[in-house]
């Protein structure tokens, strides 16, 4: 079954279970930075985007949510990657399609 997760909308369901549990790990996975897990400092994204121009960033962004989901939720596969923007904080956004294998 295909998933739509929207990188903007950060609302963490604390009873998810299942599919949704799944889901909820990608989106996590995806709207963390590199360095930021205590006890695993290389999951995240790559905190380098943030001082690159708008089209690199989102292209090593892209990359990232492949490399992140391949590599940390097995159970999960990207399927599609759409660009939306990116603010002027630096916060990436994108719809992300993943099928729940």
């Amino acid at each position: 079954m295909q998933y739509e997760i929207d990188t903007s909308d950060t609302q963490v369901n604390w009873k998810a279970k299942g599919d949704e549990r799944i889901v909820q790990n990608v989106q996590n996975l995806i709207s963390t930075f590199r360095y930021e897990v205590g006890f695993d400092r290389t999951k995240g994204v790559d905190p380098r985007l943030l001082d690159m121009e708008s089209n690199e960033a989102m292209a090593l962004y892209i990359s990232e949510i492949y490399r992140l989901v391949e590599t940390h939720e097995p159970r999960a596969k990207v399927i599609k990657v759409t660009p939306n923007d990116i603010t002027p904080y630096g916060d990436v956004n994108a719809k992300v399609v993943i099928e729940i294998l």
